[in-house]
């Protein structure tokens, strides 16, 4: 004949203090898990889209700046407005392009006026179109003297709010580009006045960067290098995000 064993039950007493330590350790836990499923980038995501405008400079039959070798302008600013869009939409912006592929503004604008005048009033409407928080516009710089070299970065001389976007997008440049990537203590981004056309008839911040000099031997080399490129990208858009903080 077979005895049945009886199921024991074990009754475990815990004061209020355990009780109180354990509560607090499962709530840390789940804090610790909560803030971990975010990544840095997802912190500071700018949830109300700002809109940002990015113009890459000529285009088509405009090639812009070039050299002998057959590298032109329009097909680096390109590339490194592509590069800038997907780094300001990672960062939830909302992000509009004048042009993202090969080809001229002109045929867009209405007024009577030479193809080039077309095009620059093509890109203004654009901009003043869409009322963004800022825009930025992408170039190439060239110099009958060879050893001109270096970012430049442009803001209409009575606008504040444009010097200040282009003051901080210098900052994130000497440091990502200059110090980090290209390890120099003498390059530094420079932030100059200009009456150009598209900061002029634009009707909010705005600034235009020069991303090197095409006629300049070191710059050259850089300006076909893509992680170049992409370094610039990704400095211009902190620097817009350092200006809007």
């Amino acid at each position: 004949m077979k005895i049945k064993k009886r199921a024991r039950i074990y009754v475990i007493k815990l004061n209020k203090k355990i009780i109180s330590l354990i509560l607090i350790i499962i709530l840390a836990i789940i804090i610790i898990a909560f803030f971990n499923g975010f990544n840095s980038t997802e912190i500071f995501k700018h949830s109300s889209g700002e809109k940002i405008i990015i113009d890459p400079g000529h285009g088509g039959i405009d090639g812009g700046t070039g050299d002998k070798g057959g590298l032109l302008e329009k097909d680096i600013n390109l590339d490194v407005a592509l590069y800038l869009k997907e780094e300001l939409m990672k960062d939830g912006f909302n992000v509009i392009m004048t042009r993202e592929e090969d080809e001229s503004l002109e045929d867009f604008s209405s007024i009577n006026a030479s193809r080039y005048r077309r095009d620059l009033n093509a890109r203004k409407s654009i901009i003043n179109k869409n009322k963004p928080k800022a825009f930025v516009s992408i170039h190439v710089n060239s110099s009958k003297k060879t050893t001109a070299r270096g970012i430049q970065v442009y803001y209409y001389p009575s606008s504040k709010e444009s010097q200040e976007l282009a003051r901080s997008i210098c900052k994130s440049i000497d440091v990502n580009v200059y110090e980090k990537f290209l390890k120099s203590e003498e390059l530094k981004a420079k932030v100059l006045p200009e009456d150009y056309f598209i900061l002029r008839e634009t009707e909010c911040t705005g600034v235009l960067v020069e991303i090197g000099f095409i006629t300049n031997p070191e710059d050259n080399v850089l300006l076909k290098n893509d992680k170049y490129k992409r370094k610039i990208a990704y400095s211009i858009k902190e620097g817009v995000k350092m200006w809007l903080e």
